[in-house]
């Protein structure tokens, strides 16, 4: 009967994300809910046809950092989440929420918003006073919440230097976090994240976090976890993961899940049998990756912070170019670039050693000489994938750091660096694996942005590369790996 569903979408191939083959068939749509698929010849107000088309459900991304920077509360239209086909995205990764914090810890990232020129009154404590903001600004897709893990460790204890590098903390303490997780749990939270290669995150024992995941139990939440080492120490850490997993009773997910240093290729292959194996054993555990061979990349200039924290704008990037020319004071800010990273290298091998002897790993150090590749240069293509070191050497010049000012200057400040690489044989098999879901370790964005690829291209570089090129995996199970995977894992009906 014509008029009798709002929209349908005939003659495509479904592949409905279960992983069974593909059928042809029609979709009836009333009140924006699927009312009927059928074989049968339908009508609507409006009419799809879908021929030599595949028909799927919208992707879910496990990995998403929309919140981070409030950016779902300023870049509402999800432009380029939607055009992606993602429909729904877990919120609060890697340890850091936008809520879920003291009003204290708000101020001050009200403040850290500011350095950035965005002028936003943080009113908000609560995930569900949070959520009343994004429901009131309207969002263009679905928002599965997580509490940070870092966000409650550093409202109790403070960052690093005020107490947050404490790895023993008393008892009023666990509780004090224990009960901004309770909060976040009772006002509709998923589950908790980490980020144990993040400062005041790090320092955390595998006691602690256990005891954090068994109130999580209490309410069957979810654990994501950036874990911690994805370097040197990879295995060690996946173990830790699954310790936690089983030792609370949750169910758990390794975050981007990657090996993204030469002294860890290889080692996929171990870290994958070792989920295969927990799996087996009873332990509810999987993993989501990103379909791409760089980590995080950033400008060369966030060496030489002058006045940002976390991101370096144009205008700094023109003053430390500046800088870069002058010798005086290029030698100035090379030498407290040079001395952070030295303390920064002591801290962490302080700290390892403090770690180890209770069983916990710990990352090394991300020296900005030898750690980071080239992943862009405006003038020197040839030294991509190449550290400082070996630029260096390449260039005739002794001091690394040299080699970066001068690859720098003939740049015009545009070259950036990746914090590690992965080899594609490694990324493939963490792919094939059936417990493996694909996410983006991206943010929303309503404009083009000079930004890592997989906030733009996550799903058509999985599909279109890996599936249709590279025929890594037939169509139906990529598509499980975004949808019914992590709806599974979400709990999603």
């Amino acid at each position: 009967m014509a008029g009798k569903y709002d929209l349908v979408i005939i003659n495509g191939r479904i592949i409905d994300g279960s992983g069974n083959p593909w059928y042809k068939a029609n979709i009836g749509i009333q009140n924006g809910k699927i009312s009927v698929i059928t074989k049968a010849s339908i009508s609507g107000e409006l009419e799809i046809d879908a021929s030599g088309l595949i028909v799927a459900p919208g992707f879910i991304d496990l990995h998403s950092h929309s919140d981070m920077g409030l950016r779902n509360l300023i870049y509402n239209k999800a432009t380029n989440r939607v055009m992606q086909g993602i429909t729904t995205e877990a919120v609060g990764n890697c340890g850091s929420s936008a809520y879920g914090w003291t009003k204290k810890y708000a101020e001050k990232y009200e403040e850290r918003l500011r350095k950035f020129g965005l002028n936003y009154k943080i009113d908000w404590t609560r995930l569900s006073e949070w959520k009343k903001k994004v429901e009131e600004r309207g969002y263009a897709i679905n928002i599965a919440p997580f509490i940070g893990f870092g966000t409650i460790r550093t409202s109790v204890l403070g960052e690093e230097g005020e107490g947050g590098e404490r790895s023993d903390i008393n008892e009023n303490e666990l509780n004090e976090m224990k009960k901004l997780l309770r909060e976040a749990m009772e006002d509709g939270a998923f589950g908790m994240t980490v980020g144990l290669e993040y400062s005041v995150q790090r320092n955390a024992y595998t006691e602690e976090l256990i005891e954090m995941c068994k109130v999580l139990a209490e309410y069957h939440g979810l654990f994501m976890a950036h874990i911690r080492s994805e370097d040197e120490m990879l295995i060690e850490a996946v173990k830790e993961f699954i310790r936690i997993c089983r030792e609370a009773g949750v169910s758990g997910s390794i975050s981007h899940h990657k090996a993204c240093h030469p002294n860890s290729w290889g080692k996929p292959y171990e870290t994958i049998r070792l989920i295969k194996e927990a799996r087996d054993a009873g332990v509810d555990v999987i993993c989501d990756q990103y379909p791409w061979l760089k980590v995080a990349v950033l400008n060369v200039g966030e060496f030489f912070r002058i006045e940002g924290e976390e991101e370096i704008s144009s205008r700094e990037r023109e003053k430390i170019l500046e800088y870069m020319k002058d010798d005086e004071k290029w030698k100035k800010i090379k030498e407290e670039a040079i001395k952070r990273n030295q303390m920064e290298e002591e801290y962490i091998e302080k700290k390892k050693r403090e770690l180890a002897k209770r069983g916990t790993p710990f990352r090394m150090p991300w020296n900005p000489t030898t750690y980071f590749v080239v992943a862009y240069s405006k003038t020197h293509p040839e030294y991509i994938d190449k550290n400082f070191t070996e630029i260096a050497k390449m260039m005739g010049i002794e001091d690394p750091w040299e080699a970066m000012r001068k690859l720098y200057i003939m740049d015009y400040g545009e070259t950036t660096v990746a914090e590690g690489y992965m080899r594609e044989e490694d990324v493939i098999e963490i792919m094939k694996a059936p417990f493996t879901a694909i996410s983006t370790d991206g943010g929303t964005e309503d404009e083009p942005k000079a930004l890592h690829p997989r906030n733009y291209g996550t799903y058509p570089q999985f599909l279109g590369y890996y599936v249709r090129e590279r025929r890594i995996l037939g169509l139906e199970e990529a598509i499980r790996k975004i949808t019914s995977l992590p709806a599974r894992f979400l709990n999603l009906k």
